[in-house]
């Protein structure tokens, strides 16, 4: 198996092991959401999680054969997530965190992927986990509105951490040392190919917009984010996700059919 094969491998690996998590943490929010509506729209993505994991364990077990453990990086947030009772704290972590990293990711094999299955199957998740974005999105704006200084302190410390687990997730240092190789040069050698600055960028294009528009980018986190190289996203634009959240107010609001909006 080449070097890009392996890194497939194992990027779908984690693929699957972050909608593992993101199961988990629905069905948490189903249960811990304080309004119906929203514990309405969590089963419907417990769902969509359960297909996921399904679909791409399938791929990994019968089309790839090889299997990577969970990243600890990955496995570290998602602890984090499943162990805060806090019903903001899921969906910020999963839903803003997460299913940001999974559009990234799931965007970078949609447009390098040469296995038709493989570029069709990840175009399909990506329509669920935009939706399941903007649901997050949606859910904080108002809630984090009138939040107190302290608790948005805490939530902005939950984010910064967070981004410093994505961005040393994006490392492959599995991979390169099942390879045999030396893993911090070919970290440092990777930081400058095209495929990783197009992940990073759109990870981070995705999560930074959506962290301010909730209000959690203090000149504090400003900061911080410049020196992780991630401010520099803040602007970016996110009409998909501003497209399902001007779609969800609506179907809210009775203007539109729930079942033709599906």
């Amino acid at each position: 198996m080449t070097r890009l094969a392996l890194w497939f491998s194992w990027q779908l690996c984690q693929f699957l092991h972050g909608e593992q998590g993101a199961l988990l943490a629905t069905a948490q929010i189903v249960d811990s959401v304080p309004w119906y509506e929203a514990k309405q729209y969590g089963a419907t993505q417990v769902m969509d999680e359960a297909r996921h994991v399904e679909v791409y364990r399938r791929f990994i077990q019968q089309k790839l054969g090889i299997e990577y453990d969970v990243n600890p990086e990955l496995k570290k947030l998602l602890d984090l997530i499943l162990t805060d009772s806090r019903w903001d704290m899921k969906f910020l972590g999963m839903q803003i965190i997460v299913e940001g990293l999974a559009l990234a990711a799931f965007g970078t094999i949609r447009d390098t992927a040469t296995n038709p299955l493989l570029r069709d199957l990840t175009a399909a998740v990506i329509e669920d986990e935009s939706r399941h974005v903007a649901f997050g999105v949606l859910s904080l704006r108002e809630y984090y509105s009138d939040l107190p200084e302290q608790e948005q302190q805490e939530r902005e410390e939950f984010v910064y951490e967070a981004c410093v687990l994505m961005r040393d997730r994006i490392q492959s240092r599995e991979v390169w040392e099942r390879l045999g190789l030396d893993a911090d040069a070919c970290i440092e050698h990777a930081e400058h190919s095209g495929i990783a600055a197009q992940f990073r960028h759109r990870l981070f294009s995705k999560i930074v917009p959506n962290v301010k528009s909730l209000g959690l980018l203090s000149e504090r986190q400003r900061e911080r984010f410049h020196h992780l190289d991630i401010l520099q996203y803040e602007n970016e634009t996110t009409s998909d996700v501003d497209h399902d959240i001007d779609l969800e107010r609506r179907i809210r609001a009775g203007e539109v059919d729930p079942v033709r909006a599906a």
